[in-house]
């Protein structure tokens, strides 16, 4: 079965036909490891279903780039305030390993939206989860010793070492390489 249609039957049940006309849409991509998906300041147009591989969004601060999330496998990834808003994107998205992913328009999910309202109940309880999974992890990020948060992460990530850059999980949690070096040590 097509990993997207079983991503999203964890949620909602489908009708043939939906799946159908879902499969029909979705663009499948084999892409190398630091395939930039998505630029600053260009509108993010696609929803993307990580197949294999792993994938960050960043941003530069002062020069420096900042790692603001890292996705795993079989999770969603765009620019969310991008994609959702149809504003262009603060943020970068890059492939961080080779990764196949499955995407799909943001005009063809209006599209499928309209034509099956059951997509929707989808599309809200996946934001609902994206948004208590940062929200749970930013609200500990705040009051957390570097050491807690990277516990955070491996509980909400268990592999994420073992996949992700150390500097890009660093940069994830706000903490210096060598800081997570000595925690992952002990």
């Amino acid at each position: 079965m097509n990993p997207f249609i079983t991503y999203i039957k964890q949620y909602i049940n489908l009708p043939s036909e939906t799946e159908e006309e879902i499969v029909n849409l979705i663009l499948t991509e084999k892409l190398d490891k630091g395939k930039v998906l998505l630029e600053e300041g260009k509108t993010c147009n696609r929803l993307y279903f990580i197949v294999e591989g792993t994938a960050r969004t960043y941003f530069y601060q002062n020069g420096k780039d900042i790692t603001y999330w890292i996705y795993p496998e079989n999770m969603l990834v765009t620019s969310w305030h991008s994609y959702m808003l149809r504003k262009p994107s603060s943020e970068y998205l890059e492939v961080t390993e080779e990764s196949i992913l499955m995407s799909i328009t943001y005009d063809q999910w209006q599209e499928l939206y309209a034509k099956y309202p059951r997509l929707d109940r989808f599309g809200r309880l996946v934001i609902e989860e994206q948004m208590a999974l940062l929200d749970d992890f930013y609200k500990g990020y705040y009051f957390l010793s570097a050491k807690e948060k990277y516990e955070l992460l491996i509980a909400a990530f268990p592999t994420i070492t073992q996949r992700a850059n150390l500097g890009h999980i660093a940069s994830m949690l706000g903490i210096s390489q060598e800081t997570l070096s000595r925690i992952r040590g002990k």
